[in-house]
């Protein structure tokens, strides 16, 4: 009788990297925890970065900040001693994460008033809009940090995990907002509670939070699912993931009316001054006084066509699409067009003939 013949079969199994072992994911966790010195050293200085950058309104120094930022690891190795049940953990990670965050708020609130700096540009407004879009980018960056320090071959990922969720710049905003106080708001023109330091703690916290329950799940789901304490875990960090969603639902509705003003006003003023005719958007900008929304918008209008008529018009209908008291402000920018000849086509001439009396003096 012939022999059984086997069909080969790629084992793709075997490509598949399994977590690390509990007692091995926990002392690669557990450095995260301790407040060593070159914690507090790169946490002054991925804070000076971030201020700088902040004030500078540059992305790509706040970037460079966010790289070298340690304080997702004490997040990290609290959410393990939470599901770990490690009380002394869970303390000595808080209390790094803690003094790491009032560090980070007391540089920035020093550097900022050491500068004498009163403008807020755009990266500080920023982050005073803390939304739902916030808790899903910290909700994932989380996992992904959980599941990179479970799974050495990922480590390269840690840098653009780091990316993504932004820790430092928040409280950088915080200590920021305290040095300038309400002075800058009313040079960039809004709101009188919006430059504040409540909105980028909430942003902070919102991160925090996410990072934190992000984590508790991955680690439950590798280590502690048959373990009746891991469930109760769980269970807390939920509970803190619900208590920041009612601060961020509000933020969440400004952004959706800020997208659909942007969206809605370009063909709104196209169908009152017609079609057939041209006006230039230049910039929009939206902010929120109270219960209603300021809208200010800069045009070009070549054709003379914006009117006190129109305004008033365009402003009634932005209140019918978003449903709530809209001021319209238009500023109309002076148009004046020089277009270029090309001086190849042009006629030569000749230049004039001499007098005289310069012929003589030659």
């Amino acid at each position: 009788m012939a022999g059984t013949e086997t069909k080969p079969q790629s084992d793709w199994r075997r490509y598949i990297e399994k977590p690390l072992p509990r007692p091995q994911a926990r002392e690669q966790i557990l450095p995260g925890s301790i407040p060593s010195p070159s914690f507090y050293l790169m946490m002054t200085a991925s804070t000076v970065i971030a201020t700088l950058g902040l004030l500078a309104d540059s992305a790509a120094v706040i970037i460079g900040a966010m790289l070298i930022a340690p304080l997702m690891a004490p997040i990290i190795s609290l959410a393990f001693g939470a599901v770990s049940w490690d009380g002394q953990l869970v303390l000595r990670s808080a209390l790094i994460a803690g003094s790491g965050s009032l560090l980070c708020i007391l540089i920035a609130f020093l550097t900022t008033y050491s500068i004498g700096y009163q403008m807020a540009g755009p990266e500080i407004v920023a982050r005073m809009r803390p939304s739902m879009l916030d808790l899903g980018v910290a909700i994932a960056a989380g996992a992904a940090a959980a599941y990179t320090l479970t799974r050495p071959n990922t480590s390269a990922t840690l840098a653009g995990i780091a990316i993504a969720v932004a820790l430092v710049p928040p409280l950088c905003t915080v200590g920021i907002a305290l040095a300038l106080d309400n002075e800058a708001s009313i040079e960039v023109g809004v709101a009188w509670d919006s430059l504040s330091a409540k909105r980028p703690f909430i942003l902070f916290l919102t991160n925090l939070v996410g990072i934190a329950f992000a984590a508790t799940v991955v680690f439950f789901l590798q280590y502690f699912r048959r373990q009746p304490r891991g469930i109760g875990a769980m269970a807390i960090a939920f509970t803190c993931l619900l208590v920041v969603v009612p601060s961020l639902t509000h933020g969440l509705q400004e952004l959706l009316v800020r997208n659909k003003v942007q969206r809605s006003l370009i063909d709104e003023s196209e169908k009152i001054i017609g079609a057939d005719q041209e006006i230039r958007f230049t910039s929009i900008t939206t902010r929120f006084d109270g219960e209603s929304i300021v809208i200010r918008v800069e045009v070009i209008d070549g054709a003379k066509v914006v009117t006190q008529e129109f305004s008033n018009e365009l402003q009634q209908r932005m209140r019918a699409l978003v449903e709530m008291p809209v001021q319209l402000e238009i500023g109309v920018i002076p148009e004046r067009i020089y277009r270029g000849l090309d001086t190849a086509r042009l006629p030569s001439r000749s230049p004039p003939p001499a007098t005289t009396t310069d012929a003589q003096n030659e």
